[in-house]
């Protein structure tokens, strides 16, 4: 009876009625859709601005620390290079490598798995290369010591000498040549002599090892820095990769070794080239130590002359003084 009545009811509605309310439903369904669907591309829409500003961030953060990180390999290459270069002061040497461990670590924070890979591996050839070749520059260092030490014995003989000249003039003045005294001073201009010229002998032959070894020491530092730049493109490919710059890699990589190839040629030709003219120049440096020492010693050349005339003339035994052909 309840449910009739119901029926009854729903009846008498007007269908009007119902067409409005089932509009509505569908308007208001419509509009729910709409707004879902915009909130969602919103939401889409902030967390891609979101990720754009995080990675734009990241790509900021990484570009400075590759770029620091690129200068300091290019900084370790010179380093290598100009390891045996007298003309740099040890302070301007050193100068080219700080803070270049920092700047390397930094990758290590920021880079992927193959950029800090690659920056290791061109740090452990760094370290090991500074280590091999500080071990070769011992000996140089040690023959300079050996040359500056035979130099003040040089210096220290020829004072000697030059004082038994005077000594020896001063006696011939005063008519005393034949005392024990002038042979004594003789004996000792006669000595003075030749370890002057010994000595001179030993420090040309120590140059002449100096300089077989800095220019060994030379090649090897250049060779150790151009093997070391390829190293650093390896690395600079890895993070030209992670920046997203395009780059043609097989044709720098091939670049690059015509590069380090031509490199290697024209240090060796150096290196084989300053040995030849070594080579060469070793006669005439070795007139040229002779020489040194005739005008060492030459300087009074003129007056022992004159004063070995007047010692025969007197009767006076002449002054000995020691030369080698």
């Amino acid at each position: 009876m309840l449910l009739e009545s119901v029926f009854a009811l729903l009846k008498s509605v007007p269908a009007i009625f119902y067409a409005i309310t089932t509009g509505s439903t569908i308007t208001l369904s419509g509009l729910y859709m709409q707004n879902r669907s915009e909130s969602e591309r919103n939401t889409q829409r902030l967390h891609h601005d979101a990720f754009m500003r995080d990675r734009e961030r990241e790509m900021a953060l990484r570009r400075d620390v590759y770029l620091k990180s690129a200068e300091a390999l290019a900084h370790a290459q010179e380093y290598l290079a100009a390891f045996a270069r007298e003309e740099l002061a040890a302070a301007q040497h050193e100068a080219l490598i700080k803070g270049i461990g920092g700047d390397l670590n930094k990758v290590h924070i920021v880079g992927s798995l193959p950029t800090v890979e690659a920056i290791v591996e061109a740090n452990e050839f760094f370290v090991h290369s500074v280590a091999d070749l500080s071990v070769e520059r011992l000996p140089v260092k040690h023959l300079k010591e050996e040359i500056k030490a035979e130099e003040s014995l040089l210096e220290a003989a020829s004072a000697r000498r030059d004082e038994a000249l005077m000594r020896m003039r001063e006696m011939d003045r005063a008519q005393a040549t034949e005392s024990a005294f002038w042979g004594v001073q003789n004996q000792i201009l006669t000595e003075a002599q030749g370890a002057i010229e010994s000595t001179i002998e030993r420090v040309r032959a120590m140059k002449e090892e100096l300089s077989v070894r800095e220019a060994d020491l030379l090649r090897k530092g250049a060779n150790a820095g151009i093997a070391f730049g390829a190293l650093v493109v390896r690395a600079n490919l890895v993070i030209r990769r992670e920046l997203e710059l395009p780059l043609d890699a097989e044709a720098y990589i091939g670049l690059m070794e015509r590069s380090q190839e031509t490199l290697t040629k024209d240090v060796d030709n150096f290196h084989e080239q300053a040995l030849e003219n070594r080579r060469k120049a070793s006669p005439a440096h070795s007139a040229s130590a002779r020489l040194a020492f005739v005008q060492w010693f030459g300087r009074h050349r003129h007056h022992e002359q004159s004063e070995a005339s007047q010692s025969r003339q007197a009767g006076a035994p002449k002054p000995v003084i020691a030369t080698k052909g």
